[in-house]
């Protein structure tokens, strides 16, 4: 299940993401196994202080990261989204959500049984 989080224009989003993921978002590579993940938080991350994250008021940030969470999903980091990244930057889970809520059960499976690799992924300037 993918879903925008607070409809923002142009596009700034930042998404959830559960079992059912979309290919353009997908933050893993079904031909390698590599689940990537930001290697550390973007400077705009959604849960960095309020002066240094996008522009979200607080209550739109707090149901979003409970939908993730309850949705037992991660979140894309929103400067690796088509929209937002360099080309040739593959989308990555948020650093900044799973070292909050840790990686999502999905993940934490697919380690323990060998069918994937954790892959961090720079950010870019």
């Amino acid at each position: 299940m993918t879903k925008g989080c607070w409809g923002m224009e142009p596009s700034p989003h930042v998404e959830v993401v559960g079992e059912s993921d979309a290919a353009a978002e997908s933050v893993a590579d079904p031909q390698t196994g590599q689940i990537r993940i930001l290697a550390d938080r973007c400077k705009t991350c959604i849960l960095n202080p309020a002066e240094r994250r996008l522009p979200i008021p607080p209550a739109r940030l707090r149901g979003f990261l409970a939908e993730a969470r309850e949705a037992e999903g991660h979140v894309v980091c929103h400067r690796t989204l088509p929209d937002w990244a360099p080309i040739g930057v593959q989308p990555a889970m948020c650093r900044g959500y799973t070292d909050t809520y840790g990686l999502p059960r999905a993940v934490h499976e697919a380690l323990a049984l060998g069918l994937g690799q954790l892959v961090e992924q720079d950010d870019f300037p």
